[in-house]
């Protein structure tokens, strides 16, 4: 029966629920009457179960251990690369306006540092309103169909970014952008999660991960080298950045629509014995996917209602946040240490690559020892204390090395905080609203709900402030003279 990772070792005091015949692992058919799991019964021990798979069940002949290393490897060389260049293009698409930023755009296009924040937020404003409207589109069309065309969409998008003359046009480029992206990392995050069991799960998005650190790596480099390019056929560097980045990216469409799969059980690379082997081993952990499940309005109340869907979205929101700032303005921060333009697009590359051997530390770790709540504990501590440096030194060389401390400690953290949620949601039609749903409220809710409160605390400490000053000129005292004074 299916099961929940806790996020910890088995030993950790998680109760294992006694059910009939639980010690083996049960074909599809036993689960096709199953039309929802309760949640809360169904908390497994990891280890138990972990040692149940590998001894009890090749003992009994269910699933031979060698057979399953045969089938997961099989998995990897059809899936990992694949999946590895959508994840690459995903991020170097989203974060290359940081490096088109210091290559140019501002000053080329016009734009006030207003009009270039709201530009770069204006991503996140559709990509919010579009992740879960996405996955439910994936769910009830198909991967091969929805993930190329948003995935299509946003290469032209990127592409089109290039040849916005103001304002304007990149905001509806960047609009788009985000609405396209929205539903790619979490359709991914869904297919690969029916696929993997939950130990196997963590080591693969660690490695899709890195995915997004060698972007950020490869995309200061890109940045330099379109740079020479600038002036040729009367376009700047930057330009030629977005066409760079973009045009690939609709041929990986294309590619993507022939190679997706929705489910295994329909390729053509697995056997007959091995798509059997792979439903009696994810068995364990999800209800069959019968695809006939429809989406209603007690799928969203049972994502909405249940407290793993916030606690998974805090978890992400403050793991993201430290990602998508190092990704989006190291070019610009390394370039306010007092390096040149050029050397700061070079020096971008360094603390990349970095955080793309510690996100695979961190998928390795959480595989290997089943355990997540440790690894973002210890990169929460290792980011502040990086972020804490850049408010000590002075030094730009020494700026620059905290800069190091960052990507360590999200790196650790990456794979924990994304793939959580994918593995603790046994049916598969919440599932697929959920991981969504993880995404969106951490973009949306929370951070709105957390900048609303810090704005509101800052305001009010302000105003008490003034209000103190203001009484200590004022040669009225009173405190009504004061508090006009302060309002005013």
């Amino acid at each position: 029966m299916p099961k929940f990772d806790t996020g910890t070792d088995a030993d950790s005091g998680f109760s294992y629920v006694p059910l009939e015949n639980s010690r083996h692992v049960h074909p599809p058919s036993t689960l096709d009457n199953v039309s929802q799991f309760d949640n809360e019964k169904f908390f497994l021990d990891d280890n138990r179960l972990s040692s149940l798979t590998k001894d009890e069940e090749s003992n009994s002949g269910i699933i031979n251990a060698e057979d399953e290393k045969k089938l997961v490897r099989k998995l990897d060389l059809h899936i990992m690369p694949l999946f590895c260049l959508f994840y690459f293009s995903d991020y170097l698409d989203r974060a290359n306006i940081g490096n088109a930023t210091l290559a140019g755009l501002q000053a080329d296009l016009g734009m006030t540092a207003t009009q270039l924040s709201a530009a770069i937020s204006a991503f996140f404003i559709t990509y919010i309103l579009f992740e879960i409207p996405s996955n439910c589109i994936l769910k009830k069309t198909s991967a091969r169909y929805w993930l190329s065309f948003i995935m299509l969409v946003w290469g032209i998008s990127t592409v089109l970014t290039a040849f916005c003359t103001n304002f304007t046009g990149l905001m509806i480029a960047r609009l788009i952008l985000g609405a396209a992206e929205a539903g790619y990392i979490p359709g991914i995050m869904y297919i690969l999660s029916k696929v993997y069991k939950p130990k196997e799960f963590s080591f693969r998005v660690g490695i899709l991960l890195t995915m997004a650190t060698l972007s950020g790596l490869c995309s200061g480099p890109l940045t330099y080298a379109t740079s020479y390019l600038d002036g040729k056929n009367g376009l700047h560097g930057w330009q030629y950045l977005f066409i760079v980045e973009g045009v690939p990216t609709v041929v990986l469409a294309i590619v993507s629509f022939f190679y997706l799969f929705d489910d295994l059980q329909n390729v053509k690379w697995l056997t007959l014995e091995q798509k059997d082997l792979q439903s009696q081993r994810i068995a364990l952990h999800q209800n069959a996917d019968t695809g006939r499940k429809p989406i209603t309005i007690e799928t969203f109340k049972t994502v909405f209602l249940d407290w793993k869907t916030w606690a998974f979205s805090f978890v992400f929101l403050f793991n993201h946040i430290n990602v998508m700032s190092i990704t989006v303005f190291a070019p610009i921060l390394i370039g306010s240490f007092g390096f040149t333009s050029t050397t700061a697009q070079l020096l971008t590359a360094p603390p990349f690559g970095v955080a793309t051997l510690s996100v695979l530390l961190g998928g390795y770790l959480a595989s290997r020892f089943n355990f997540r709540s440790p690894l973002l504990a210890a990169g929460s501590i290792i980011i502040a204390m990086g972020y804490s440096s850049l408010l000590i030194f002075t030094n730009k060389w020494a700026l620059y090395t905290t800069l190091f401390l960052i990507p360590i400690g999200m790196g650790l953290q990456a794979a924990a905080a994304i793939g959580w949620s994918a593995i603790n949601y046994p049916d598969l039609t919440v599932r697929a609203v959920a991981v969504a749903a993880v995404l969106m409220i951490a973009f949306g809710m929370i951070f709105n709900l957390v900048t609303s409160l810090v704005s509101a605390s800052l305001s009010g400490l302000t105003g008490y402030i003034l209000y103190k000053e203001n009484c200590r000129r004022d040669s009225d005292p009173t405190e009504k003279v004061c508090l006009c004074c302060c309002i005013a």
